[in-house]
């Protein structure tokens, strides 16, 4: 037992004293060894001038390597510093950006950057007012065979936009997203989105609703049809005999599309009053114009013959 206890307690002093130094190096080391870490840390852009704005596209993050210690560096897997561009003196056009000079927010003191990718941005801004644009209603397809768009109306007619001096030099109106007219058969409303391109243009009352009133109508189309009988009405043979030039007709009509010349020529009435004929005419040549009564939808355009020429002739007492 007393040899176990020497074991322990003899030079106790020199034992602890080398505990501690072993403790103190290890801290020491483990403190002032250097390691590196890659991260992704985001972009801030800030002080931007207020009427300008970035056009070009941008990268919302950059690539870098920091080095420093473990106990430095654990932290921000969690919690990533950022980068600051200051852009206070920037210029329409292009401008180079050296990010190695910019401000790294939230980095602990001790943490070096030793790489950026990438180093530099180029970004292009250009400056922007605000303008009252026409709006252009775009459409995507045709509508159905027999209808098509008589017009297209728009409320308000004009939007409020910021939009940058090159856009305006290339354009005098905003553009809708395309307006699907493929299945229309009646006038229909919409609700228009404008294309705003956040780089060039951007609605300043965006909560003013924008309605697009597409009126359609059925497509019209000339048509010949050719042979219609003719209705003779109030024909009355006692009063004497009657000579009729013709018993037909042509008519050149305009009609919806989708609208059959048969059934056109089954609805369509056409006719002669011969009640003229039973007053005291005497014995002679008569014209009597041709009445045509067409379906709904149906315009007529011309007819052929206008007009019947009658051939009259009185029954005489002794007949």
């Amino acid at each position: 037992m007393a040899p176990l206890r020497s074991l322990f307690f003899e030079n106790l002093t020199l034992k602890i004293l080398s505990v501690f130094i072993a403790a103190l190096l290890w801290f020491f080391v483990s403190v002032k060894s250097k390691t590196e870490m890659a991260l992704s840390v985001p972009i801030e852009f800030t002080s931007i001038p207020a009427d300008m704005a970035i056009i070009s596209r941008v990268p919302t993050s950059v690539h870098i390597r920091v080095k420093g210690t473990k106990t430095l560096l654990r932290p921000l897997n969690s919690t990533p510093p950022s980068i600051s561009v200051n852009l206070d003196k920037a210029t329409t056009g292009k401008n180079i950006i050296r990010l190695s000079n910019q401000t790294f927010n939230d980095l602990p003191l001790g943490v070096d950057v030793v790489l950026l990718d990438p180093e530099t941005l180029v970004l292009e801004l250009d400056r922007f007012v605000k303008v009252n644009l026409p709006i252009n209603i775009q459409t995507n397809g045709l509508p159905p065979k027999g209808y098509q768009i008589r017009e297209i109306r728009i409320e308000p007619p004009k939007a409020l936009i910021r939009a940058s001096e090159s856009y305006l030099q290339r354009h005098d109106t905003v553009f809708s997203e395309p307006l699907d007219v493929s299945q229309l058969r009646q006038t229909t409303k919409f609700e228009v989105k404008l294309l705003t391109p956040s780089e060039e243009l951007k609605p300043v009352n965006p909560e003013i609703p924008i309605i697009a009133t597409v009126e359609v109508e059925e497509t019209l189309v000339q048509r010949v049809i050719k042979g219609i009988r003719i209705e003779f009405k109030n024909r009355d043979n006692e009063n004497g005999r009657i000579g009729i030039s013709n018993y037909f007709v042509d008519l050149v009509v305009e009609c919806p599309l989708l609208m059959q010349v048969d059934d056109i020529r089954k609805e369509a009435r056409i006719s002669v009053d011969l009640g003229p004929l039973q007053e005291d005419l005497e014995n002679g040549y008569y014209t009597f114009p041709v009445m045509a009564e067409l379906p709904d939808k149906i315009l007529l355009l011309s007819m052929d013959p206008a007009e019947i020429e009658i051939v009259f002739k009185k029954n005489t007492g002794g007949g």
